[in-house]
């Protein structure tokens, strides 16, 4: 299955065990079944993404961080589609939203390889602030770089920004899921605590591209 049916048959959760359990699913096609194609210059591959996942109704699993929700920015946020990149103050996340089960769901791309058409890699070089080419193996860690490069959608038919499905290679091991970054709890009244949210649904890729 390509990452849109993967996407398509989630259907969330409000145990999260089991959620866990989708997230590291979904993981292993994110992060080994595909890439970015931006205008067949450029091919982004995830190499670490985080999954974020809040309901929309009372007895949900509420992740409060999400930016996509209603409440934050809009008392009634309308749903986006699925699989639909969204730019936010932290990166970049693809969606996948369920208005008939009312959560949102979304994949913050934390960490990823570019390549050219040429076969190197980009780099970020504070200094010029801009992406160099390097010949050496790269990755990034400032999803928000990624504004460089994923800008410029058509209105159009022709989105000159897709995601490529590739076969899945055989996994050398299990997905592990991590604490993800910079994420706090938050508490009955909806205020940021100190304390670090501890659901582990950061999964990063044990190999190279």
């Amino acid at each position: 299955m390509n990452l849109f049916t993967h996407l398509s048959l989630f259907k969330g959760s409000s145990d999260e065990n089991e959620l866990y359990k989708m997230f590291a699913e979904l993981a292993t096609v994110f992060l080994y079944g595909g890439y970015i194609d931006v205008h067949h210059e450029y091919q982004i591959y995830i190499r670490t993404v985080e999954f974020y996942f809040h309901s929309e109704t009372p007895d949900g699993i509420h992740d409060p961080i999400v930016y996509h929700r209603n409440g934050k920015g809009l008392e009634n946020m309308p749903y986006f589609p699925l699989m639909t990149l969204h730019a936010h103050n932290s990166g970049f996340d693809i969606t996948f939203e369920n208005e008939e089960k009312q959560y949102r769901a979304s994949a913050l791309i934390r960490s990823y390889e570019i390549k050219d058409k040429d076969g190197n890699y980009l780099k970020w070089d504070k200094d010029k602030q801009q992406f160099i080419t390097d010949t050496n193996y790269q990755y990034i860690t400032q999803s928000t770089y990624l504004y460089t490069l994923l800008n410029g959608f058509s209105l159009g038919e022709n989105n000159p920004i897709k995601w490529i499905d590739t076969p899945i290679s055989p996994v050398s091991s299990t997905l592990s899921g991590k604490p993800r970054k910079n994420v706090f709890k938050y508490d009955e009244k909806g205020e940021k605590t100190e304390e670090r949210c501890k659901r582990n649904w950061s999964f990063t890729r044990n190999r190279q591209i």
